[in-house]
């Protein structure tokens, strides 16, 4: 794969990294919820003075807290990604009605993340066909945003 190929395809996988981020912190938001259950108490049998529970109330909420605002400032960011890359896919219609077929295996591939068998199966044509040339031939007619992806380096 060509330097530059290479270069889309990164750009083009943005989307599905940042579903694996939300995901990532989702998972930290339960695990932190589920700390703060009353089942996740340790008893140990040794006795215990006063306790500072408000503290640990505290530190818990802002923890809480804290994980929200990532979550929706990863899902905002998410949204943008996903609205930059479907308009940079569905430019090569715009410039190219008859090249719309690759926009769909574009949008198959990369936001939707269909295997290349699935693809090929949707598309009728071979997985093959559509992993080398196809997706060569979607590649090549793709540009990159030049401004907003440039920001984001």
């Amino acid at each position: 794969m060509t330097p530059e190929n290479e270069a889309k395809v990164n750009y083009l996988r943005r989307y599905k990294w940042d579903l694996i981020a939300l995901e990532e912190i989702e998972s930290e938001i339960t695990a932190c919820r589920l700390g703060a259950l009353p089942g996740a108490i340790s008893y140990t049998g040794m006795p215990h003075g006063g306790g500072d529970n408000k503290a640990d109330l505290a530190n818990y909420a802002a923890r809480i807290d804290e994980l929200l605002m990532k979550f929706k400032r990863k899902r905002e960011e998410t949204i943008r990604d996903l609205h930059e890359i479907v308009d940079a896919i569905e430019d090569i219609a715009r410039r190219n009605p008859d090249d719309e077929g690759l926009c769909v295996l574009l949008r198959y591939k990369y936001i939707q993340n269909k295997r290349w068998r699935e693809i090929g199966i949707l598309m009728h044509f071979s997985e093959a066909y559509v992993k080398s040339e196809l997706h060569s031939k979607a590649l090549q007619k793709f540009q990159l945003p030049t401004k907003s992806y440039e920001e984001k380096l």
